[in-house]
């Protein structure tokens, strides 16, 4: 899918997470220099409707962050960067996508899985996306 649905300004990008229209709410990339690796990470936030929609609880606004990779998007979920340094909170690395919508996607849908998993009483810190079956991996990156 062409990543041809987005809107550009300086170092932010906003797109509709569903590639088509605003019905399932927005993101925003914003754009930043990571002084540790020195490479240039994409900051996934999004709006209320994306979090309605995808069943995300609020107030919610970072959902994670996008590095491009060879190519492709490498999704990393996350509520705070600080959390991939100094741990104290939930990171998940989630499977590569081809585009940046799908790769929105992913980190919604994962933040989804996350939700309802806690809320049938599983600990979210034991979550690992790559551990899902198959067919979930392939809905993460639909």
């Amino acid at each position: 899918m062409p990543d041809n649905t987005n809107t550009h300004t300086t170092a932010v990008v906003t797109l509709w997470v569903n590639g088509q229209d605003s019905r399932d709410g927005m993101a925003t990339l914003t754009q930043i220099v990571d002084a540790t690796g020195e490479h240039t990470v994409h900051i996934v936030t999004i709006d209320e409707r994306a979090a309605a929609c995808y069943g995300i609880p609020q107030p919610v606004s970072v959902i994670g962050g996008l590095v491009r990779t060879r190519g492709r998007w490498s999704p990393t979920a996350y509520r705070d960067r600080a959390h991939l340094l100094g741990g104290g909170g939930l990171v998940y690395f989630l499977p590569n996508a081809p585009s940046r919508v799908r790769a929105v996607r992913a980190l919604l849908r994962w933040w989804f899985v996350v939700a309802r998993s806690a809320r049938d009483g599983a600990d979210p810190h034991h979550l690992d996306p790559c551990q899902e079956s198959p067919a979930s991996r392939r809905w993460l990156l639909a």
